[in-house]
């Protein structure tokens, strides 16, 4: 898409992809706070951490959403929202693949436990997806050099020079 029918798509994409992740992760973070117990058995049953870490790691994962859902709403930590939304769901992805755990996902504790499907794989890579793309805009919409700054050279300047005609005295 180019010119004008980028920007009124991007109008309505960049928020709409925005508000999403931070009601995914909005979400997924008080889920699992309100039925804590419970989603720490659901971490339990992938067994790839000794009893102690898996309470350590339920707190970490709710965390981390949570740090992403309010990261997401400020223009100063969105970059750092997104790569770190693509490297949990990477990481839920691949721990997913890897353990296969026979008590379900637990990622929307209420909504997907005992419910562990290939499915939940594609919704991943889906919201990684939405995460690149609200990363991507945030670089384009940073990247627009800020006419008022100082180090914009001063070529560019609006405001009045003077000019040597010759007539000026040169010391």
């Amino acid at each position: 898409m180019t010119g004008p029918l980028r920007s009124r798509t991007a109008s309505w994409l960049t928020p709409l992809t925005r508000i999403i992740l931070v009601g995914l992760f909005a979400f997924a973070a008080a889920d699992k706070l309100a039925h804590f117990s419970g989603f720490v058995e659901a971490v339990g049953s992938y067994g790839l951490l000794p009893g102690g870490a898996v309470r350590f790691a339920a707190i970490f994962i709710i965390m981390a959403e949570a740090g992403i859902a309010i990261g997401l709403l400020t223009k100063q930590g969105r970059q750092a929202a997104c790569l770190a939304a693509v490297l949990l769901l990477g990481t839920f992805t691949a721990v997913y693949l890897a353990a296969h755990p026979e008590g379900g996902c637990g990622g929307w504790y209420t909504l997907t436990l005992n419910t562990g499907e290939p499915v939940h794989i594609l919704r991943n890579i889906i919201f990684m997806g939405l995460a690149v793309l609200t990363w991507l805009d945030n670089q384009t919409s940073s990247s627009t050099p800020d006419v008022s700054s100082d180090s914009y050279p001063e070529s560019h300047s609006t405001a009045p020079r003077e000019s040597d005609d010759g007539r000026l005295s040169h010391v």
